[in-house]
């Protein structure tokens, strides 16, 4: 047999001299309870497998549907539990695999229906590999399904039943070493070697080097006493009887006068007890088990961070390398393990939430990782900056430009509904420039409001207004909540006596005591629609809290990434602001005291605002606040 390896005579490498010669590798196959004990055995080897099911659904799909099918759909995942089954699945997937059963409607021994109606989809169970069974296979390669089976049975305490294939979704393990061995058949070849088995060899070393450490603290001292001529009195039975009394005497002495009482010998200090303390140290023991726990990370292909729960080592290491590397792998095991298993269930699914399945793309995996509020807005502040300096080469046409910002703002997903408020319009409207109308221009011709020219510079009377409106100034911007009522209900229904008029609601975006140039303020023509409102929908993070002083003022605050981009962007201009950070919300009333915050149920539903409205600042403002 001719081998390619590195030979040397002399110092027997590669040899038949060469111990490595023997090495082979064996494949021992685990069975069900091996399997199954190292479970529950390891709590590390529980920990390798469920952390890629558990970040598998962390972080579940969202739904590209219209907004009440996706009410739909979530509600009917909720009822059936289909994350939490997901996670169970995966967790079997990792000890050997498993599979979901599908209560469609029909006998399960016959094919599952094509199409199905509103809540047919009646369960959906997990059971692991070993309550399935079957009998035959599709043996042949060049059909399809090929070492699927061809039916199972599945196996409980009333007997077994029969289920056919479409009915079932198995989550198998990994199946390539199977393949591999064109001998292995049968069960195990197609469920696969489970991750239990492919790690066990690490994890038994990390366990068995701990607990061999913690053996070790208990002889962390111990006494050693040489008794002279021991041999000589153990060969009798009177002799052992006064062994056992002396090492008696000796415990006896230790408890009561902490302390040991020995024979010293004779006036000489000859023949006498001899009584040693051995000790042991641990200096690399922290070490050596580290070693131990990195080499089943590497082997598990699991952070060391996540996997042992310890700090990223390592001069400047935050661990964000390791973070991201993991969300790649999560990603990948959701997009080649996960969704193929999902696909199969989701057209039932769907079928069953809102009666039919919809062409295209149904959902995205959300990103496991979500940036904070103030990151988000920063991001896309530096995107909009970077837009702004391309537009200002004048290297696009306007046209094109136009198209390319509204794919990024819709890719963006940043105002929701501007894909379908952009849709019905047509391509002129969409990308092309509207022509400004002369009578409406306040900087030029000679309109009713426009003033009449100076002719000393061609300017009317308001770009004078204008030109000294630019004087640097205090400056107060904040949008009126138009639909005060809603929140006005709301607040009564939540017990809060009296409110501020709904007139004065409102959410403000700056203000700033330092005079700044008000013009110097980018326009606001990203985050609003054509009449300038700006919508804030349903959902997303609300709380009710005091702010002031005193506490004097009941809030709505609520998160928008687009007003906190727009604070920003009017910081950016020289404005100051009087607070450590900014945080959008709506006062509701300044005459609560008895109110409890902490049990009030926030307003969840949509808010929108008007138009940007730019003021003097007022000092006097809360005088002129009314509360009814």
């Amino acid at each position: 047999m001719a081998k390619d390896r590195l030979m040397n005579a002399i110092a027997g490498t590669g040899t038949g001299r060469d111990p490595r010669t023997a090495n082979a590798y064996t494949a021992v196959p685990m069975n069900q309870h091996q399997i199954a004990a190292a479970y529950s055995g390891s709590p590390l080897m529980r920990k390798i497998v469920q952390i890629p099911a558990m970040d598998m659904v962390r972080e579940w799909r969202e739904w590209k549907l219209d907004a009440e099918q996706i009410t739909a759909v979530e509600a009917l995942e909720k009822r059936l539990m289909i994350r939490q089954k997901v996670r169970q699945v995966e967790v079997l997937r990792g000890i050997g695999g498993g599979a979901l059963i599908l209560g469609l409607p029909g006998n399960p021994s016959e094919p599952a229906p094509e199409n199905i109606s509103r809540n047919q989809l009646a369960y959906v169970n997990v059971v692991s590999r070993w309550h399935l069974g079957f009998s035959q296979y599709q043996e042949d390669a060049r059909e399809p399904g090929y070492l699927d089976p061809i039916m199972w049975t599945l196996t409980g305490q009333g007997g077994q039943q029969t289920l056919h294939p479409s009915r079932v979704i198995p989550f198998r393990a990994d199946t390539t070493a199977s393949l591999a061995m064109i001998t292995n058949t049968g069960h195990d070849a197609y469920w696969g070697e489970s991750t239990v088995q492919q790690v066990l060899d690490a994890v038994q070393d990390n366990d068995s080097a701990r607990s061999s450490f913690a053996a070790l603290v208990n002889k962390a001292r111990t006494l050693r006493i040489g008794i002279p001529r021991l041999m000589e009195l153990a060969s009798t039975q009177a002799g052992t009887d006064q062994v056992s009394a002396r090492m008696s005497i000796l415990a006896m002495a230790e408890s009561i006068h902490n302390a040991f009482i020995y024979d010293a010998g004779d006036a000489e200090g000859k023949g006498g007890e001899k009584i040693d303390d051995s000790s042991y140290s641990f200096a690399g023991a922290k070490d050596i088990l580290n070693s131990y726990g990195e080499f089943v990370a590497a082997v598990s292909d699991i952070p060391a961070t996540r996997l042992l729960g310890r700090a990223p080592e390592g001069m400047n290491s935050s661990g964000e390398s390791q973070q991201t590397d993991w969300n790649k792998k999560i990603r990948a095991m959701q997009e080649l393990d996960l969704a193929p298993c999902l696909e199969r269930f989701d057209r039932y699914l769907l079928q069953s939430a809102i009666g039919s399945v919809p062409d295209g793309q149904w959902y995205e995996w959300a990103p496991l990782d979500l940036p904070d509020q103030k990151a988000e807005a920063e991001r896309r502040k530096a995107e909009a900056e970077t837009i702004k300096i391309i537009q200002e080469t004048a290297t696009i046409p306007d046209r094109a430009f136009a198209q390319a910002v509204q794919s990024w703002a819709i890719d963006e997903g940043m105002w929701p509904e501007l894909e379908a408020a952009l849709m019905p319009l047509s391509d002129d409207e969409r990308y092309g420039l509207e022509q400004a109308d002369p009578s409406d221009d306040d900087l030029g011709g000679n309109s009713a409001e426009g003033g009449d020219p100076d002719p000393a510079n061609g300017a009317s009377v308001d770009d004078s207004r204008r030109m000294n409106d630019a004087t640097p100034r205090p400056l107060y911007v904040h949008r009126k909540l138009l639909n005060s009522a809603d929140l006005i209900a709301w607040a009564k229904a939540q017990g809060i006596a009296t409110t501020i008029d709904g007139s004065d609601m409102h959410v403000t975006i700056a203000f700033s005591r330092q005079p700044i140039d008000w013009l110097k303020v980018e326009a606001n023509d990203w985050n609003e629609e054509k009449d300038g409102t700006l919508v804030i929908n349903p959902g997303g993070p609300r709380l009710v809290e005091r702010l002031g002083k005193d506490g004097e003022a009941v809030v709505l605050l609520f998160g928008s990434s687009r007003l906190s981009w727009r604070h920003e962007q009017i910081r950016n201009a020289g404005a100051s602001w009087d607070w450590p950070e900014y945080q959008p919300h709506v006062t509701i009333s300044y005459n609560a005291p008895e109110v409890d915050v902490d049990a009030i149920e926030p307003y969840r539903g949509v808010l929108r605002f008007g138009p940007e409205i730019f003021e003097d600042l007022d000092d006097d403002w809360k005088a002129k606040v009314k509360e009814s």
